[in-house]
């Protein structure tokens, strides 16, 4: 019901879901105008991800795993977007399924590298990378950057 308002309310293009929860066989739920790409957990029923693309948008290209998302959509000038779409778990809920830090974001960095760097590219979602305000090192002009959240998780260096 929260997409449907979401749709009603703001005039999206592209939405990308985490955690959608889709059981096995279970179908994926329709937004009115929408055409949507997902991935489910491999095992188990929480996780999975849904990247809905309004039916203007055409598709080229979609891959991923349970962490990432890939797709290469065609807007209706002939551009090309990249929009990936991640969900990595918290460290305990990895854990809890027998799964490392460096499997998980070593699967997501799989997709990434998937990423065709001469379109425009949005990459959305949660990372749960607590980064507080930590400085990325991408050039000596980066402005400052300004948290409230003080804390830096274990996670912060790789998703930076």
């Amino acid at each position: 019901m929260k997409l449907f308002l979401l749709n009603e309310i703001e005039d999206v293009d592209v939405l990308c879901v985490q955690e959608a929860w889709m059981e096995e066989g279970a179908m994926v739920p329709a937004i009115p105008g929408f055409r949507v790409v997902e991935k489910r957990r491999a095992n188990g029923t929480r996780g999975g991800l849904a990247t809905y693309y309004r039916n203007s948008l055409r598709l080229e290209y979609s891959a991923g795993n349970e962490y990432g998302l890939y797709t290469r959509l065609i807007l209706p000038t002939s551009q090309r977007v990249n929009i990936t779409n991640v969900y990595l778990p918290p460290l305990s809920s990895l854990l809890r399924r027998d799964i490392t830090e460096a499997q998980a974001t070593t699967q997501l960095e799989e997709v990434l590298e998937q990423l065709q760097p001469q379109h425009v590219t949005f990459v959305c979602g949660d990372f749960n990378a607590r980064i507080s305000s930590r400085k990325p090192n991408l050039d000596h002009d980066h402005p400052p950057r300004y948290a409230t959240d003080t804390h830096i998780c274990t996670r912060a260096p790789w998703f930076i």
